[in-house]
């Protein structure tokens, strides 16, 4: 060997983690490991917390790519989403891939376009790709395919209300505080005879809920009108305006809360090219506070909805890096206060 060269190093000198490398670092048996990874349902969230974020420190993670496959697991996440052209869902997309990088995890995006049909077929697929767990924004309730892959060991956690009682997280903004906030917002204005529309989704109902609530706190002799929607659209929205404006005088509202912002820029547009003036005549609050609401012809009063923070505290929860518990009082609501409603 030459004077003053180095000795090659081999491959047998790299050093790779191990299970055991794992363990000593997080404190925990190498069959706490590896339950980790291919048994993650034998493992308590703070041991599995514990054990990911030892894998992260040392780069174990990427190495175990091959072996967990192996076992039947992937490093990709499932997204399921009722409707992608939402931009709630996108924002919520853009936060869960996000948080799952940070991790060396993949989301695997699924758009059911508001069919239960499609929903089921996207839950069949991502079975079959034996994806580490699935993070579910569903048409309706929790559809009973997706109870049984979490029977069968895929982790599910549910990025919106669950309704009774239930055995998976499910993590939500406070729609009911959203919906008070949204009424009593316009009630708050001298509007007295609003209307509520929206759509056949458990946090829609929490919505509505909150709204009810508002007016019947206020004392004041105002009225509550429900109108029901199948899909909560901005065409849906212009139909439902369409329809709203053949009304007489007298039964024709001064306010509406809207289940969502899409919802809620159909009835804006509908209504000024009726002949409408908003907020003059009627004041809107839509819900979620999607990019567009503040570029709408009358920018749009809504309810601030923490979309992409959710999806990224539904990876992490996924991840056993924190629970369900330890979000509460995480997604408040925020009234943001533009041009379709009368100053506050």
């Amino acid at each position: 060997m030459a004077a003053g060269s180095a000795p090659k190093q081999s491959k047998a000198d790299v050093s790779t983690p191990t299970v055991a490398d794992v363990a000593a670092r997080a404190g925990v048996s190498r069959a706490t490991v590896s339950y980790t990874f291919t048994q993650p349902g034998r493992v308590s969230p703070d041991l599995r917390r514990r054990v990911i974020e030892a894998a992260d420190e040392l780069g174990y993670v990427g190495n175990e790519a091959a072996r967990r496959l192996r076992v039947g697991h992937s490093l990709a996440l499932g997204l399921l989403v009722s409707n992608i052209g939402n931009p709630v869902y996108a924002e919520l997309a853009a936060g869960a891939e996000a948080e799952a990088a940070a991790h060396g995890r993949f989301i695997l995006v699924a758009n059911s376009d508001e069919s239960q049909e499609r929903e089921r077929a996207y839950l069949s697929f991502f079975e079959s790709q034996q994806v580490s767990g699935i993070l579910a924004a569903p048409v309706g309730d929790v559809p009973e395919e997706l109870l049984g892959m979490g029977r069968r060991g895929t982790p599910f956690v549910l990025v919106g209300t669950a309704t009774g009682p239930h055995s998976y997280p499910a993590i939500s903004g406070d729609n009911e505080r959203g919906g008070h906030l949204a009424a009593t917002h316009l009630l708050d204005q001298g509007r007295r005879r609003l209307i509520f529309i929206g759509g056949p989704h458990p946090h829609v109902d929490l919505r509505l809920a909150g709204a009810k609530r508002a007016v019947e706190e206020s004392g004041e002799p105002a009225s509550l009108e429900i109108i029901r929607v199948q899909v909560q659209t901005a065409k849906v929205g212009e139909a439902v305006a369409r329809t709203l404006l053949r009304r007489p005088a007298d039964g024709f509202p001064d306010g509406i809360v809207a289940g969502n912002d899409l919802l809620a820029l159909g009835l804006l547009h509908g209504l000024i090219m009726g002949g409408l003036r908003v907020p003059e005549d009627l004041s809107l609050v839509g819900y979620d506070d999607i990019e567009f609401a503040d570029f709408a012809i009358v920018p749009l009063t809504t309810i601030r909805h923490p979309s992409a923070a959710l999806g990224a505290s539904a990876v992490r929860i996924l991840l056993g890096m924190e629970t369900e518990r330890d979000t509460l009082g995480r997604f408040e609501p925020e009234l943001v206060i533009r041009e379709t409603s009368l100053p506050g």
